[in-house]
C-alpha cells in the first residue's frame, strides 16, 4: 500500500515541473511574500517572521487551489481518471497518493522561504524554537487547505471551476472565527463558530506553541474534507440505488460529523509544547514554588460571561490555560472557581461588590447594532482579602500579575521602598506614577525627604531611589545617604549627567558634588557627558517641509544587556534618553557588574553642544571614537548595602512610559532592580519573560543587504534558472527520433 501511495505521489509531484505554470506559480507566491515581508520586517528592526506570517494565509488561499485545480479536474477531463482507477490500485491510495504530492510541491514553495530566517541570523540570536513552530504551523495550514483544494477538483470537470471552490470554501472556513462572523451570531454558536476557524488555530502555532488542540484540529479539518473528496470519486463508481452506496454516504458522512466533533472536543485536551526563549507559555519555575508553598487555601475566581466579546475569545483559552497550569500546580492550596454572573444573581451581586464590572461591546444583528455586556475579571482570594483585575484584556504579563497578587496577600510584610525628594527628582504624583503602580503592587512605597530634624534613613526604608533632580544634594544629605548604605541599606541612584533641553536643542554639563562623592568614595561615578549609540537608538519625529520625518536619534540610546545578572533576565532596548556612561574604577571586580551599556558604536559627547536631531550625527561624530560605554551598573558593598547606578532617570518617568514602544524594558528593568536590591528576586524570572521578538541589527549594510535582494531577487531566480535548464532538457528529449528498435539516434 505505501509503495502505491509514494508511486502515485511521485507522479504528482513531478508532474508539476513539467510545466511551465509550475515554476510561474512559485515564483509569484516567493515574490509577493519577500516584497511584502521586507517591507515591513526593514520598519520593524524585528527578527521575526511574524509579517510573513500574517500575509502567508491570505496568499495561500489563491495559491493552494491553484495549486488543487488540476489534480482530479484535469485527470477527469482528460479521461484518465477512469483508467488509474482500473489498475491494481485503491482509490485511498490513489487519493492519499496525490495529497502527498501536492504536499511535497508546496514544501518546496515554503523551503524558498528558509532564506529569510537564515539571513536574519547574521542580524540578530534567533529564536528557532519559535521559527520551527511556525513552519511547522504552516504545513499544518497548508495541509488542511490542501485537502480543500482535493475536494474541489473532484467536483468538476473544470479547472477553472475548481479554483472558484476552492478558494471559496477555504475563505469560508477563514471567516468562520472572524470577529465580522462571530459578532452577527449567537452567543453559543459564535463560541463554536471561533474554535472552527482556521486562522486561529493557526496563530496560536505560529506564535512558538504546539498545542495538541490545534494539532488535532488541523488533522480533523484534513480527514473530513479528504473523505468529502474519497466520496466524490467513489460515487461515480457506484450505482446510486445500490446498498454499498447508502454505506459509502453514511460512512463519510460519519467521518465528517466525527471530524467536526474532535475538533470541538479537542479544546477540553490540554498537553503543548512551549518552543519560546524561557517558555513565556509554560508556568514559571518561580510561580510553581511560590502556588506549593502556600500555607493555606487560595481562591481564584473567574468571572466569565458566555457571550464576550470577539477579540477576548484568543485570550479567554490563554487564561484558562494559566489558571488551569496554578490549579493543578497548587493541588490543595490552589482553588480554581468559574462563574457566570449573567446566570447566576448572587455572582452578579459578588462581582459589583469586588468592583468587577461588566465591558461593554457592540453585536451586530439583522442589520441593526447593539450594545451588550460581559464579563471578563478575575479576583484572588485569600483569608478573606481580595486582589482584583476587573478586565482582562491581554495575557502578556497575566502570570506575573497573578503571582504578584497571591504573593502580596499571603506575605505578612511588605519591604518599604522610599523616594527622595525635595531636589526636583522624579517623584509619586508627577514623574513615576505608572512606575508606582507597578511597584506598589509589590511594595510599601512612600516618599522620603531631609529637614533639619532628619538625621538618618527610617529604619523602614529597605530601597532608597533616588531618580534624576534638577538641584545637587546638600552635603548633610550625601553623608545621610551613605550612612544608609554603610549600614545595611540599598541605593537605586538613576541620574544623568547632562541637562538637556528639547525646546533649545542645548545640553550642558550638571554636578551633585555630594552624590559624586558618596559614589567617588566606593569606586563609582557619573561621567558629566552624553552617551550615544549609532546602532540601537530610538527615533524621534523631526518636522520638515513635507511634513513630520521619523528618524534614528543616537542621543536616545537603547541599553542592551552587558552582563548576565539577574536584573537584566529578559531585559532589551532600555530606553536611555540623554543617559551618560558610568565611571567605573572598582578594585575589586567581583563587587561591580555591568549591567547596560551601548552597543560597540556607541560613545560619549562632550557638553555644552547642540543636541538637535537634524544635524548629521555620522559627520559630528569621529568613528575613531566610538566604543562600548557602560549606562548602568550593580555594586554590592562588602559588609554594607547594595546599589544600582544607572545614567538615566527617563526610562521611567511617565512620558517615556506612555510613548516610547520600548518603554515597558524600562519598567521591567526597574523592577527587577528594586527586587534585588531588597534581596527579594522571586519574581524576577516572571516578570522578565519577554514575547518580543529580538532586534534586528546587521553588522553591515551588505549583509542587511545580501538578506534582502538575495531573498528577493535571487531565490525566484534561482527557481526561473531551475525551470529553464529542465523544461529545456524535456523539450530536447521530445524533439529526438528513436530507431525501430527503440534506442536513441
Amino acid at each position: 500500500m505505501i509503495g502505491r501511495i509514494l508511486t502515485v505521489a511521485r507522479r504528482e509531484f513531478a508532474s508539476y515541473f513539467d510545466h511551465a505554470t509550475a515554476y510561474i506559480l512559485l515564483v509569484i507566491f516567493l515574490g509577493i511574500n519577500f516584497y511584502f515581508y521586507f517591507q515591513e520586517a526593514y520598519i520593524l528592526d524585528e527578527a521575526s517572521l511574524r509579517p510573513m506570517l500574517s500575509l502567508l494565509p491570505w496568499l495561500l488561499l489563491f495559491f493552494i487551489p491553484a495549486v488543487c485545480m488540476r489534480s482530479f479536474a484535469e485527470e477527469r477531463n482528460a479521461g484518465t481518471l477512469e483508467l488509474v482507477l482500473a489498475q491494481p490500485i485503491e482509490v485511498l491510495e490513489f487519493l492519499l497518493g496525490k495529497f502527498l504530492g501536492v504536499l511535497l510541491f508546496l514544501l518546496v514553495a515554503m523551503a524558498g522561504t528558509l532564506g529569510i530566517p537564515f539571513g536574519l541570523s547574521w542580524g540578530a540570536d534567533l529564536q528557532w524554537g519559535v521559527v520551527f513552530s511556525q513552519y511547522l504551523g504552516s504545513v499544518f495550514l497548508i495541509s488542511a487547505l490542501i485537502s480543500v483544494g482535493l475536494w474541489a477538483s473532484s467536483l468538476t470537470r473544470n479547472q477553472v471551476t475548481a479554483f472558484i471552490i476552492g478558494v471559496t470554501i477555504s475563505f469560508a472556513l477563514y471567516l468562520i472565527g472572524l470577529p465580522t462572523v462571530t459578532l452577527s451570531l449567537p452567543a453559543p454558536l459564535a463560541a463554536l463558530a471561533s474554535r472552527l476557524g482556521v486562522l486561529g488555530h493557526f496563530s496560536n502555532v505560529a506564535r512558538g506553541v504546539i498545542d495538541l488542540r490545534d494539532i488535532l484540529y488541523f488533522v480533523a479539518l484534513g480527514a473530513a474534507f479528504l473523505s468529502l473528496t474519497y466520496f466524490s470519486i467513489m460515487r461515480e463508481r457506484l450505482s446510486r440505488g445500490r446498498q454499498a452506496y447508502r454505506r459509502l454516504r453514511v460512512g463519510v458522512l460519519g467521518l465528517v460529523g466525527i471530524a467536526i466533533v474532535a475538533a470541538l472536543a479537542g479544546a477540553q485536551l490540554r498537553g503543548r509544547l512551549d518552543l519560546t526563549p524561557g517558555k513565556v507559555y509554560t508556568l514559571s519555575p518561580a510561580t510553581a514554588e511560590l502556588v506549593r508553598g502556600l500555607d493555606d487555601l487560595v481562591t481564584l475566581k473567574l468571572f466569565r460571561s458566555t457571550e464576550l466579546p470577539p477579540e477576548l475569545t484568543p485570550v479567554s483559552r490563554d487564561v484558562d490555560d494559566l489558571l488551569q497550569d496554578l490549579d493543578a500546580t497548587g493541588g490543595a492550596n490552589v482553588n480554581l472557581v468559574r462563574v457566570d454572573p449573567a446566570e447566576d444573581p448572587e455572582a452578579e451581586e459578588e462581582a459589583g461588590l469586588l468592583g468587577v464590572s461588566p465591558a461593554r461591546f457592540r453585536v451586530y444583528d439583522d442589520d441593526a447594532v447593539s450594545i451588550r455586556e460581559g464579563y471578563f475579571g478575575l479576583a484572588v482570594q485569600y483569608a478573606g482579602e481580595n486582589q482584583i483585575i476587573p478586565l482582562i484584556r491581554q495575557t502578556v504579563d497575566l502570570e506575573y500579575r497573578l503571582a504578584t497578587m497571591i504573593r502580596a496577600l499571603t506575605r505578612p510584610e511588605r519591604p518599604n521602598v522610599a523616594i527622595m525628594t525635595g531636589h526636583g527628582e522624579l517623584d509619586l504624583r508627577s514623574g513615576l506614577r505608572l512606575a508606582n503602580t507597578r511597584l506598589s503592587l509589590e511594595y510599601d512605597v512612600s516618599e522620603f525627604s531631609v529637614d533639619s530634624m532628619t538625621m538618618a534613613v527610617p529604619d523602614s526604608v529597605d530601597v532608597l531611589v533616588i531618580a534624576g533632580g534638577r538641584e545637587p544634594l546638600a552635603p548633610m544629605e550625601g553623608e545621610i545617604v551613605s550612612r544608609f548604605v554603610d549600614e545595611g541599606g540599598s541605593l537605586f541612584v538613576l541620574k544623568s549627567g547632562v541637562t538637556a533641553d528639547m525646546q533649545a536643542r542645548f545640553a550642558g554639563p550638571t554636578f551633585d558634588p555630594a552624590l559624586d562623592s558618596l559614589l567617588e568614595v566606593r569606586g563609582l561615578g557619573i561621567v558629566p557627558a552624553m552617551a550615544y549609540d549609532l546602532d540601537f537608538n530610538e527615533r524621534v519625529e523631526v518636522p520638515s517641509g513635507l511634513g513630520p520625518l521619523i528618524m534614528p536619534y543616537p542621543l536616545w540610546a537603547l541599553a542592551q544587556p552587558a552582563s548576565g545578572h539577574v536584573i537584566v533576565e529578559g531585559v532589551a532596548n532600555v530606553p536611555m534618553r540623554f543617559g551618560s556612561p558610568l565611571l567605573i574604577e572598582v578594585e575589586d571586580s567581583t563587587t561591580v557588574t555591568p549591567l547596560l551599556a551601548t552597543s560597540d558604536v556607541g560613545g560619549r559627547l562632550q557638553t555644552p553642544r547642540s543636541i538637535d536631531p537634524n544635524q548629521d550625527w555620522l559627520e559630528s561624530i569621529a568613528r575613531e571614537d566610538v566604543a562600548v560605554e557602560t549606562l548602568a551598573a550593580a555594586y554590592t558593598q562588602p559588609g554594607a548595602g547594595r546599589i544600582v547606578l544607572a545614567g538615566s532617570s527617563a526610562f521611567i518617568a511617565d512620558e517615556t512610559l506612555q510613548r516610547s514602544v520600548s518603554g515597558l524594558a524600562g519598567v521591567v528593568f526597574f523592577q527587577n532592580a528594586i527586587d534585588w536590591l531588597a534581596q527579594d528576586e522571586a519574581l524576577i524570572s516572571i516578570r522578565s519573560k519577554d514575547r518580543a521578538p529580538p532586534p534586528l541589527r546587521f553588522p553591515s549594510e551588505w549583509l542587511r543587504d545580501l538578506t534582502r535582494y538575495g531573498n528577493l531577487a535571487g531565490v525566484p531566480l534561482l527557481f526561473v534558472l531551475i525551470g529553464g535548464l529542465r523544461l529545456a532538457r524535456r523539450r530536447g528529449v521530445q524533439h529526438r527520433t528513436f530507431t525501430n528498435g527503440g534506442a536513441l539516434v
